[in-house]
């Protein structure tokens, strides 16, 4: 495992109020606690409070930075292993009655046994998991020195402080006991205290019990010392120095830690629902890699209705007239559904024809061949352009022609239809276009391998979205395709009607153009079959030149009226009447 978690992504420029930065956090840090844990424990931003484990969520602070990030995994997998080994139910019985009950601790200590229970338990579950975890260590390093190995913890167990016995000073030694600066004749009892967290007694606890017995045991070390200190007036910290307020401070914010009271910085309500929308199982957040100094976050989604779907049926009538011409063009091609064979009789080599057996003189030829001529498999991706441009009748015509096909394809063997949209999101602004925030969406909406033929009516309430991330999401659909065969061509049908573009200077028109074009011609070296077409209507003819969209996508690309469009499933028609091959 690599040190330090900032090779995820530049986190020199991401805003920590940026839902799609939040996200990347947050799944990675995810899947790093899932490693360790072995278990799907959910891990969220904080949202109010006093964020500590409570036995099934794992709380993360939102003020991530480069230099923070590794803190914040190590406290996130510390936490992660307190909610895979900690018996939260019997730690928190501990705290009341039994406490009181089976080990006669007055109720007034019940705080102060508490925190000793929870250094104890620190103590057990982190050498659990730095010594079975090693690729982990570097994060814990990280965690500790932040809180415990630090200059104002190395001055201060050397010098006068913190030396009459009190809880404080107690707390104090004992918490930083471990340092290499730490004084075990500083207060009566430390010695004893240290005898009892050894590596080897650490190392044999085996459960949460164990720690509380052990912390018991280290109040009854030291609680007959206690000096009860009198109550401070509030003006009384105002006598302290600069050094011994800092001292304190740093003192309550260890035992925070050890409480699992940890200060994070939240997030808005609002900000964790987007979050938790892009950081689910069905979204993956992909930095494209446009140079070598600039990339852009694009989301790949199979939860497309999040994105591409509005609360009204507007495009009912498209679906249902694509169903259809769907099984108009199945009938044309039911014949895919038949496969032709010969016999080829008296052969020299062969399967034996044994009823020639009993009168043969062994001088004829007695073998048969069956040569079989059927359809290649042909797996068609259609990738849809939804960016605003295409709203209105372009859209309708194109959802009535995506559907055809893929109704066709679920009822005919060896044809598999999937269809992608695309468009761009502001991550802030939910839906919105008008933005210069805009990243770029691949949504995986229809396979014809898994779903059926019901869930084309989803598309009922398709709506565009945003802008044109063309060759962006054209290589990551290249990149997912199965791979072409002797007995499997693979076709990308692209229907758009604008030129690519998002609003971002690293991705303006000509830098679009030309990295479209790129990706065009990488599906040429993958041998992917490409039909593209520019659907147009009459307005927008003479502001889009047919030169530049042949320029991306070659010679064969269509240029074609809005009307025309079904001429898409024509082509397509032909195209799967035409590959077939010869099975002997």
């Amino acid at each position: 495992m690599q040190k330090g978690a900032a090779y995820w992504m530049d986190l020199r420029h991401f805003d920590d109020e940026d839902p799609i930065f939040l996200a990347q956090v947050q799944r990675g840090i995810t899947n790093f606690v899932k490693i360790l844990t072995g278990k799907d424990i959910p891990v969220q931003y904080a949202t109010s409070g006093d964020s500590m484990t409570d036995g099934e969520t794992v709380y993360i602070a939102s003020n991530l930075k480069e230099d923070t990030i590794d803190y914040t995994v190590g406290l996130a997998l510390h936490e992660a292993s307190h909610v895979l080994l900690t018996d939260f139910e019997y730690l928190n019985k501990e705290k009341g009655t039994v406490l009181k009950r089976v080990h006669n601790i007055p109720e007034e200590d019940h705080d102060n046994v508490f925190t000793l229970i929870n250094f104890v338990e620190d103590k057990r579950i982190d050498n659990f998991v730095y010594s079975t975890a090693p690729g982990y260590q570097f994060y814990y390093e990280k965690l500790y020195r932040e809180s415990f190995y630090n200059k104002i913890v190395d001055e201060n167990l050397q010098n006068d402080v913190f030396r009459t016995p009190s809880w404080d000073a107690y707390f104090f030694r004992i918490i930083n006991i471990f340092n290499r600066n730490s004084d075990l004749d500083a207060l009566p009892g430390l010695q004893e205290v240290c005898d009892l967290l050894t590596y080897n007694r650490i190392k044999s606890m085996q459960s949460t019990r164990d720690a509380v017995e052990v912390a018991i045991k280290i109040y009854n070390i030291i609680k007959p010392h206690i000096q009860e200190e009198e109550e401070k007036e509030d003006g009384d910290n105002q006598n302290m120095n600069n050094q011994e307020y800092k001292t304190r401070e740093h003192v309550d914010r260890q035992k925070n830690f050890i409480n699992s009271q940890y200060r994070k910085k939240r997030v808005h309500k609002k900000v964790q629902e987007q979050v938790n929308k892009l950081a689910n199982s069905d979204t993956k957040i992909n930095n494209y890699p446009l140079s070598q100094t600039t990339s852009i976050p694009t989301l790949i989604t199979r939860n497309w209705e999040e994105y591409f779907t509005g609360p009204f049926d507007h495009n009912e009538e498209a679906v249902n007239k694509g169903l259809f011409l769907g099984k108009q063009l199945l009938k044309k091609l039911k014949v895919r559904n038949m496969s032709k064979s010969d016999i080829f009789e008296n052969q020299k080599k062969g399967k034996l024809d044994s009823s020639k057996l009993h009168q043969a003189s062994f001088s004829e030829n007695l073998f048969y061949r069956i040569e079989k001529e059927d359809y290649k498999n042909t797996f068609i991706h259609i990738s849809l352009d939804l960016s605003g441009s295409m709203r209105g009748k372009k859209l309708t015509q194109t959802i009535q022609t995506a559907i055809a096909i893929a109704y066709a394809a679920c009822n005919i063997r060896g044809f598999d239809v999937e269809i992608s949209l695309r468009g761009t999101i502001d991550p802030n602004k939910s839906k919105s276009m008008h933005s210069s925030n805009q990243v770029p969406i691949l949504a995986y909406a229809f396979s014809s391998k898994k779903d059926s033929i019901k869930n084309l009516q989803k598309f009922k309430k398709l709506i565009t979205c945003g802008m044109t991330p063309e060759g962006i999401c054209l290589d990551q659909i290249r990149k997912d395709l199965p791979s072409p065969s002797y007995y499997q061509e693979v076709y990308l049908v692209n229907i758009s009607d604008g030129l690519p573009n998002i609003s971002s200077a690293s991705y303006s028109f000509n830098t679009a153009i030309n990295h479209t074009a790129k990706v065009v011609n990488e599906y040429k070296k993958d041998n992917i079959g490409l039909l593209s077409y520019f659907i147009h209507d009459t307005w927008d003819k003479t502001q889009r030149p047919e030169g530049t969209f042949k320029k991306m996508y070659g010679k064969s690309a269509k240029y074609i009226d809005i009307n025309n469009i079904v001429l898409v499933a024509n082509s397509i028609n032909n195209l799967l009447l035409s590959n077939t091959i010869k099975v002997s």
